[in-house]
């Protein structure tokens, strides 16, 4: 599989070096540029989940890992039509992480095309990425981060901007076994509709989006803000998904509520930070009035806390970070006939390096 993904990107790289070379000599116009990002920690965990499920029977684990090793190139084709092209080495989904092109008809109206990120998540959702040293965010969205998808801009200035999205929808293919997306969308009939909204008031920049998906049943909302006070940052998210099933003869939904907010602030070469995320399934409905009020063994499928502390450091310039971060993650599991809170700590020593 590794020599497979190498052979890949070889090809891809060279692909793209003709092409950005013909470009070149054809139009004076075009460029394009080579950029890259990469994440290393070495992760200690304290395996707490077992000691709760397995009768206290814990084996605390330290693994050195490269949680991101990503490349790309991104330039214009021309004064109008700029591509991004991005490629994830350690992803086992796909190895093309990005590659889209956006065509500028005026300085208010856009369109994209490829494989781009899904107006989803939010501030949070967009942060997801590996300068990400505060944890993996638990939430459950409609899509994966990245689709493919066909997207219009209207930016009226430069400190507003609306995005419509269409993406593939979800669907329910009954010839499989595997757990399924849908409930009520059993072919392409028609793409989902994502709706984004960003600007920015002086020094607070405000995110709502909205979508609907398998065949308009379902839907999802988040309204967001970031700011930045002088040497402090701060990122603020909520967001509610409803998920729609038939339940007898009636549309019931799961929501699942987030709430995620994070605060910084530079102090000389430090980078300090606190990171916190709520999240919790409501269910009732789905379950003839029961609510599911705890976890499935071993995983955060319906509730969690996550708190993260920690700093970066900027000892070594922009480009080449540095970090600690200590994370813990709880909720409330049946391990018996009680119900119980069970927690997850990690301490991570790690470098974020982009170019």
């Amino acid at each position: 599989m590794l020599n497979k993904n190498i052979r890949n990107i070889m090809v891809s790289v060279a692909g793209v070096a003709v092409a950005t070379s013909a470009m070149a000599e054809g139009n004076s116009s075009a460029k394009a540029e080579v950029y890259g990002e990469f994440r290393s920690e070495l992760t200690r965990n304290d395996d707490g989940l077992a000691t709760l499920n397995e009768g206290g029977k814990s084996s605390a684990t330290t693994v050195l890992g490269l949680s991101d090793v990503k490349f790309g190139f991104k330039g214009k084709f021309n004064e109008k039509t700029s591509f991004n092209l991005r490629f994830d080495t350690t992803s086992t989904d796909s190895l093309v992480d990005v590659a889209n092109a956006t065509w500028k008809a005026s300085e208010m109206v856009g369109v994209t095309i490829g494989r781009d990120y899904v107006r989803q998540g939010g501030y949070s959702n967009w942060d997801n990425s590996f300068s990400n040293v505060w944890g993996d965010r638990i939430q459950a969205l409609a899509f994966g981060r990245n689709e493919t998808s066909l997207s219009f801009h209207y930016s009226p200035n430069s400190t507003h901007n609306v995005t419509v999205q269409l993406v593939n929808d979800v669907m329910d293919d009954a010839a499989t076994t595997d757990v399924k997306e849908a409930q009520y969308n059993t072919s392409h009939k028609q793409p989902a509709a994502l709706l984004e909204y960003t600007g920015e008031f002086g020094s607070i920049k405000p995110m709502i989006q909205y979508g609907q998906y398998d065949s308009n049943h379902s839907s999802f909302f988040n309204v967001g803000a970031r700011a930045k006070f002088g040497a402090t940052a701060v990122t603020f998210d909520y967001g509610s998904h409803s998920a729609f099933q038939k339940v007898g003869t009636s549309d019931k939904a799961a929501v699942a509520n987030n709430m995620t907010l994070r605060a910084e602030h530079e102090v000389g070469s430090m980078v300090p930070f606190v990171w916190f995320n709520s999240f919790n399934v409501v269910d009732k409905d789905v379950n003839g009035g029961t609510e599911n009020k705890t976890n499935t063994t071993g995983d955060f499928d319906d509730n969690a806390t996550q708190i993260s502390v920690g700093s970066s450091f900027k000892n070594f310039g922009d480009n080449w970070t540095p970090y600690v971060a200590y994370r813990m993650t709880s909720g409330k599991f049946m391990p018996a006939t009680t119900e119980k809170t069970g927690s997850e700590g990690e301490l991570g020593l790690g470098v974020t390096g982009s170019f």
